[in-house]
């Protein structure tokens, strides 16, 4: 059996008014609401592709001679890709 742990965090009033209601609606505590969005978090980050950041790549590989534009271009869509 899994051990719990109880956490606790700050979210905005909004939010949580809105959790509250939907758990309420559906006859959930908002722990395992709550519970269910982190495994979800975590299980979407298990499947991501571990590759390494467009940084990590560049910084390893040998030099390709690449233009400012080229070197920009790479980085932006890194960044977009996080």
């Amino acid at each position: 059996m899994n051990e719990k742990k109880k956490i606790g965090t700050v979210v905005s009033e909004t939010l949580y008014d809105d959790v509250k209601l939907l758990a309420t609606r559906e006859r959930r505590l908002i722990s395992e609401i709550v519970g269910l969005a982190l495994d979800e978090y975590v299980q979407r980050a298990k499947r991501k592709n571990p590759l390494q950041s467009g940084l990590s790549r560049f910084l390893k590989a040998p030099d390709f001679s690449l233009t400012n534009e080229q070197f920009r271009a790479s980085m932006e869509l890194d960044f977009l890709d996080q």
